[in-house]
């Protein structure tokens, strides 16, 4: 199978960013869509499992959303299981999948602000 050149959000991933962009402070919705990603791999979000919802919501081109390739290498490296010729189709998984546990965290109250987010990391150490 071929990997993707676009990577879409599923609509409920898609009202999440907007939402997060605001709440958080983010200029650009592409930056929510890169941190939904990296707190899924923090989290050791799975690829396998439930499928995401229909494609139906905001589309990036992967060469604009991952620039220098550092999210497909991200892939390679903490998700050895998956396809390497893929690495855009496991993106798009926790991309979707670390957008919506951020929106969980945020309804939790686990995660308030940015500042947050590092102290959960901190934790994480």
């Amino acid at each position: 199978m071929a990997d993707l050149r676009n990577i879409a959000l599923t609509e409920e991933s898609a009202r999440q960013v907007a939402e997060l962009k605001d709440r958080l402070g983010f200029a650009e919705l592409a930056d929510v869509v890169r941190l939904g990603f990296a707190y899924a791999v923090t989290h050791g979000v799975p690829l396998l499992g439930e499928q995401l919802g229909p494609r139906r919501g905001t589309n990036y081109d992967t060469g604009g959303l991952d620039q220098d390739g550092m999210l497909a290498q991200i892939v390679r490296i903490f998700y050895e299981e998956w396809p390497d010729d893929e690495p855009y189709r496991a993106v798009e998984i926790l991309m979707n999948r670390g957008v919506g546990l951020l929106g969980e965290h945020w309804q939790q109250g686990v995660i308030g602000s940015l500042s947050d987010l590092v102290e959960l990391e901190r934790t994480h150490l």
